[in-house]
């Protein structure tokens, strides 16, 4: 006869690391929101379609393998094949922005937040990341999008009104895991001696534990240890929030959401301290940068003065 307390060990322990591969799988290959997720949600299909856009392209980057030179033998050829779409919107402002987008979203859900920020930039940038809308592979997470990002803007801009306003330094602006990657991106700048012209978080978070629990609770499902496991698993080495804002050398703005879940108010505090970030009351997660008067006031004051 098994005895009962070892198979039960056993089966636990089964139960417990299916899990948190499940929930790491989950993270590193998200649904993917492309032209099909913006007719089902109601989402213009194209910048075209915006209010008081007046023209824009389609381009895609190949990438290099980050963090590695470009001529490397031992770099294998599919490393070096990864396209990143991204649409360049020209807009009523002056200077060059890159608005990018959070976890499982994509430049569809970028272009709900860009009739915030037209009047901002001559040009605005907005990517699909690694392993999101329609760019092949899979997520980093936020871990190394900005080594991509650092290739986009440069092809990007290349030949547009905004080309030499890079030099002056680029608004960034990222929701969410975006959030992160624009901070991320802004820190390489400014060690490069080139320092972003402002940084806009929307809906920040420090690590990747906090999205990644809070995601579990909010559809009723255990998170404990598990998250904590795989967000380890997933983001080893990874340098908090609070840390990379502290390498970047331009004006920062916070926004948030009362009724955020995902990065909550406390999280989002935290998370960009000593910078103030600004709160709206009546705002969710998936809404911060798109709805609310009070919010939009804030970012355009912000804007406008930086």
């Amino acid at each position: 006869m098994i005895p009962l307390v070892p198979l039960a060990a056993v089966a636990a322990g089964a139960i417990t690391t299916t899990y948190t591969v499940a929930i790491a799988r989950e993270a590193k290959r998200p649904r993917r929101a492309t032209y099909a997720w913006a007719l089902a949600h109601g989402v213009p299909a194209s910048p075209g379609e915006l209010p008081g856009v007046r023209d824009w392209r389609e381009g895609s980057t190949v990438l290099q393998a980050t963090g590695t030179a470009p001529t490397a033998r031992h770099v294998p050829p599919s490393a070096r094949s990864i396209v990143l779409p991204w649409w360049l919107v020209e807009g009523h402002g002056t200077g060059a922005m890159l608005l990018i987008h959070g976890w499982g979203r994509s430049r569809w859900d970028s272009l709900r937040r860009a009739p915030w920020l037209l009047g901002h930039a001559a040009s605005i940038v907005m990517p699909d990341l690694r392993g999101h809308g329609e760019a092949p592979g899979t997520t980093s997470i936020g871990h190394s999008d900005h080594l991509d990002l650092d290739q986009v803007i440069v092809e990007a801009f290349n030949g547009t009104a905004s080309s030499t306003a890079i030099e002056g330094g680029i608004t960034l602006v990222g929701h969410s895991m975006g959030a992160m990657v624009a901070a991320r991106l802004a820190a390489l700048l400014a060690e490069r001696g080139t320092p972003a012209r402002r940084l806009v978080l929307m809906a920040p978070y420090d690590s990747l534990i906090v999205p990644m629990a809070n995601r579990l609770r909010a559809r009723g499902l255990p998170a404990g240890p598990f998250a904590a496991t795989a967000a380890w698993w997933l983001a080893r080495g990874e340098e908090p929030l609070h840390r990379t804002l502290a390498r970047v050398q331009c004006p920062v703005m916070v926004l948030g959401g009362a009724l955020d879940v995902v990065a909550a108010p406390l999280d989002v505090v935290r998370a960009t301290a000593p910078h103030d970030a600004f709160i709206d009351p009546e705002i969710d997660h998936a809404n911060v940068g798109v709805e609310g008067t009070a919010s939009r006031d804030a970012l355009h004051e912000f804007l406008s003065r930086t």
